[in-house]
């Protein structure tokens, strides 16, 4: 079994003043261990962020935020679960979930302009 790690961090703020180092977002992502999928190539999942990676078999990623703990736990501790019904159960038909991300660019719901401008 292997596992991979993917570290992200963002905004680490240095106060001098008060010599506190403030770490406001680290995510680690865990590679859940392969199983046959026609549709998911690989899921990496976050326990402490509810975050879950998802890259499907035709190569689009897609990043989910507010997924369920104890799902994730389930996925990464339970071998006989279906990455498939997994994903479908616990990213793209549940509720609580939201897409956050897409292909290997974060998603900006702003209006946008036209390149030419």
């Amino acid at each position: 079994m292997s596992v991979t790690l993917r570290f992200k961090t963002s905004a680490l703020h240095w106060d001098i003043a008060s010599q506190i180092v403030h770490l406001t977002s680290f995510i680690m992502f865990i590679t859940v261990p392969t199983r046959t999928s026609a549709a998911i190539e690989s899921l990496k999942v976050d326990l402490l962020a509810r975050k879950a990676l998802v890259t499907f078999a035709n190569g689009y990623e897609y990043e989910y935020e507010n997924v369920s703990a104890r799902a994730i736990a389930n996925v990464l501790f339970n071998p006989d679960v279906s990455l498939g019904f997994w994903v479908n159960n616990n990213c793209l038909k549940a509720s609580r979930t939201e897409l956050v991300g897409y292909g290997s660019q974060q998603y900006d719901f702003s209006p946008q302009l036209p390149s030419f401008v």
